[in-house]
């Protein structure tokens, strides 16, 4: 085997009691496409007692050269074994590999390919549970490939599975909480994502295989208990704060410990404990809720979260066991419209109305960025483009509903609103919760005459950006109409060729469909012929074209 002088990865394998599971960990290491001449493996054996210790040191004299074995006393979480691994690793790179999980074949080489294209400090590599379930906030995480990622984007994976830059490491000093025997990765992880230049996602492999182990040996399986959970959450907000200015992205990475660690447990089991159990929690929560939940964070919780955190702060506790119960129900109660905000139903009966109110609020959550709409027709008649389907504010009556197409100029930015007719959508309900919306007056349908749309004149030449802007009772949302096309709706734009009259008749190209995730109208004039005096002179111009003279 053909050895550089300085390995590209070094993985680190923590080992405790991890037997039958760890031969497949090794065994993906060795299957590793980036090669094993690149990797250095240091395993370090935490006092296991299973026959994992004599398996490292078996597959080390199987694979010489860059394995490095080291067996030590148990010492009750994978912190201390980890830090022993850095404190050996020699690699440009780092990636934490746990004895019972596995990798993908190509993970390694995949992972350093793209750090080195986008220098990055840490690269997340996409994960998998088996036996297991991967949370929601983590799956969306890996949506797509991302070269360069926003910190707070990444913060709700804080497993260190990941390929970490050595130097950064060093540099900086990151080392895992030895007094932690759950979540100490979560301090290492923040702290990293918070000192690397570059972070990127590697989402379109699976790279990382999280096996729950059928003996329920995973460390993590049973969990913290709530006191030590608010005190490790602590120690990450302080890392947090120690390490950003304030402002939005501190706001979004505390308020992942706000509704993880603070709140979360405000569930059923708040309902079931009896009245000093109930103190207990609130009293051990109410602190944290004063100090983490600012107004920035405050910002972004939902209703039921804010309602949650107004009730530990005035140690509301009866009433929070109402909106507990209200949130497990579904928040039955339709929304309340008043001076043109949206109001969620209350599930008690507020004791301050316009402090109360405020966090009723829901007008920002239920509008989001746009209206819910779908476009199920897109048809040509001449000049006329005609669209229909249905648009309505969420938890809005369409009653007062009006709908405009809006065009937007991507050059100009100039601006032309064409108003919808209204139609009947009879069929179009909605739940929310425990409550049904009947949005009947949800449907329009809109003509776009590119002859005659700019006050009575063909629409300039270049691309018109679609978006759709509903308003009712004082309220509004637009949106684009790119991602919210119908089944039938065809996905190439539809070309043609058109004369606009008051272009003096001259023939246009018109295409309507998608375009870069934009519906979009694009115009454009179809290029002329030279006129005969212009092709005569054309050709006369070639024929006495001199040749150039060569020196000598």
């Amino acid at each position: 085997m053909n050895v550089s002088p300085t390995p590209t990865v070094s993985v680190v394998i923590p080992v405790h009691n991890a037997m039958p599971y760890l031969e497949r960990t090794l065994a993906s290491v060795a299957r590793q496409s980036i090669g094993l001449d690149a990797i250095e493996v240091v395993a370090v054996d935490d006092g296991s007692t299973d026959g994992s210790g004599e398996a490292l040191d078996a597959w080390a004299a199987g694979h010489p050269g860059r394995t490095t074995v080291i067996h030590q006393e148990p010492s009750g979480g994978p912190s201390r074994p980890r830090n022993v691994g850095l404190d050996h690793a020699t690699g440009r790179y780092v990636f934490f590999l746990d004895g019972d999980d596995c990798l993908g074949p190509q993970a390694l080489e995949r992972l350093v390919a793209m750090a080195e294209r986008n220098d990055a400090d840490t690269v997340l590599a996409k994960l998998v549970g088996v036996g297991r379930v991967i949370r929601k906030e983590v799956r969306e995480v890996f949506a797509k490939n991302v070269d360069k990622a926003d910190p707070a984007t990444v913060y709700y994976t804080l497993m260190p599975f990941k390929l970490f830059r050595r130097e950064m490491i060093e540099r900086h000093g990151l080392r895992f909480p030895e007094h932690m025997r759950i979540s100490e990765d979560q301090h290492f992880v923040a702290r990293a994502y918070l000192h690397s230049t570059v972070i990127s996602i590697l989402a379109d492999y699976d790279c990382y295989y999280l096996v729950r182990r059928a003996d329920n040996g995973n460390i993590t399986h049973g969990g913290l208990d709530y006191p030590t959970m608010l005190s490790q959450a602590a120690e990450l907000v302080d890392i947090v704060t120690g390490l950003t200015e304030p402002g939005p992205l501190r706001d979004r990475l505390v308020t992942r410990h706000v509704k993880v660690e603070l709140l979360r447990r405000f569930d059923r089991r708040y309902l079931d404990a009896d009245e000093a159990g109930r103190k207990e929690l609130a009293d051990l929560a109410a602190p944290h809720a004063h100090a983490w939940v600012t107004p920035g964070v405050l910002g972004r919780l939902d209703v039921a979260e804010r309602l949650r955190v107004h009730c530990l702060r005035e140690g509301l506790l009866d009433e929070l066991a109402e909106v507990v119960a209200w949130d497990l129900a579904g928040r039955p109660g339709k929304a309340v419209l008043r001076d043109g905000r949206l109001y969620a139903a209350a599930p008690f009966p507020p004791a301050s109305s316009a402090a109360y109110e405020e966090l009723c609020d829901i007008t920002d959550v239920a509008l989001g960025a746009s209206p819910r709409r779908r476009v199920d027709e897109l048809t040509w008649h001449g000049t006329v483009v005609e669209l229909a389907g249905y648009a309505y504010l969420d938890q809005v009556d369409t009653d007062a509903l009006e709908t405009e197409v809006v065009l937007r100029h991507s050059g100009t930015r100039r601006e032309i609103v064409v108003p919808a007719r209204r139609e009947e959508s009879p069929h179009l309900t909605v739940s929310r919760g425990k409550e049904t919306y009947d949005y009947g007056l949800a449907g329009f349908r809109v003509a776009i005459d590119v002859a005659e749309a700019a006050d009575g004149g063909p629409l300039d030449h270049g691309v018109w950006e679609v978006s759709l802007r509903c308003t009712a009772h004082g309220l509004s949302a637009r949106g684009g109409l790119g991602g919210a096309l119908g089944p039938d709706v065809p996905r190439q734009a539809d070309r043609r060729t058109v004369a606009l009259p008051a272009a003096e008749g001259r023939a246009h190209t018109v295409s309507v469909g998608p375009r870069e995730g934009q519906l979009a109208v694009q115009i454009r004039p179809v290029p002329q012929p030279p006129s005969t005096l212009a092709r005569v002179k054309n050709k006369l111009g070639r024929a006495v074209r001199v040749p150039r003279q060569r020196n000598g």
